[in-house]
């Protein structure tokens, strides 16, 4: 490349970041505060110490906020446990810096411990997810994030009791604290018959389940509008699920299963004023900075 291709690329390049950073800041400030992005979104580019020579991974978990600050003017970062590759107290205070320069902050920390959660049948397993979660319940305090989310794993009646035992540890260590431990309705469909006992009846939504464990444990709803197998359900479960909310909820598209629209004027008519996290995935296309926008373009208008 020679000189001034470079300066021609550059020159683009620029105008494209001021393009976006107006686009941002045209938007009304009262709705980008509500507008939160996870770093999930963003997984196939962020960089990983497990794949150095990966070409594809070219954005810095420091860098986060302040390219979500200039491309999409939101000041929101929702973060997975492990985009953070340590929680010593030197490299929190370096990501507390970067989130200060963008005049960002971190709402809200996912936790994927895998078998180790509340509903696992080992005891030792559930006792590892506790652990684990009060070590990243200190780590979200000293980054000023007010919620965790923990995987219930495979929440059915028979594992209840434990789950909320082990939750209830969770949030028994975070509320002096200030971190609220929620979770958030998964697998999309119903608890088996054979799990509830009774096979010739339907089985109640998977989310029904979920609501009963988080009123009995004294934790949050994280209500996630995508994790719903149909329109319905999604509905019933928003008004199930939205008096528990610990004031985030994340946000997909799916149209083959729900209308975003009428499930955002559901939540709006509740009278939900928390955080709307973007959450883009491999199914809302290749290139991550594009499927952010698509669902941030289809949020902002319906808040």
């Amino acid at each position: 490349m020679n000189r001034r291709e470079f300066l021609a690329r550059a020159v683009v390049s620029a105008a494209v970041a001021r393009t976006a950073s107006v686009r941002g800041q045209d938007r009304d400030q009262s709705e980008l505060a509500r507008v939160a992005i996870m770093s999930l979104g963003f997984n196939s580019i962020l960089k990983n110490a497990a794949q150095p020579e990966d070409p594809a991974r070219t954005l810095d978990i420091l860098d986060l906020p302040q390219m979500l600050a200039r491309r999409y003017g939101v000041h929101n970062v929702e973060l997975q446990h492990s985009h953070l590759p340590s929680t010593e107290a030197a490299y929190l205070g370096e990501l507390r810096d970067r989130l200060a320069r963008a005049e960002s902050r971190v709402t809200n920390i996912n936790l994927e411990f895998g078998p180790q959660n509340i509903s696992a049948a080992d005891p030792l397993l559930r006792q590892q997810a506790i652990d684990r979660t009060k070590q990243w319940i200190d780590a979200a305090a000293a980054l000023g994030c007010p919620r965790i989310m923990v995987n219930q794993g495979t929440l059915v009646p028979e594992s209840k009791d434990v789950a909320i035992a082990a939750l209830k540890a969770m949030s028994d260590y975070g509320r002096p604290r200030r971190i609220m431990v929620a979770m958030e309705n998964r697998g999309g469909g119903r608890q088996s018959a054979a799990a509830t006992g009774a096979p010739a009846a339907p089985a109640p939504a998977a989310w029904v389940l979920l609501v009963e464990v988080i009123k009995a444990s004294g934790t949050y709803a994280n209500c996630d509008l995508g994790n719903f197998p149909d329109q319905e359900t999604q509905h019933a479960g928003i008004r199930g699920m939205l008096p528990l909310t610990d004031g985030n909820c994340h946000v997909k598209l799916n149209p083959a299963r729900y209308d975003l629209t009428a499930a955002l004027a559901l939540v709006k008519e509740l009278g939900y004023t928390g955080l709307y996290s973007i959450e883009a995935n491999g199914s809302s296309g290749a290139d991550p900075y594009a499927a952010v926008q698509r669902i941030y373009d289809a949020l902002i208008p319906n808040i």
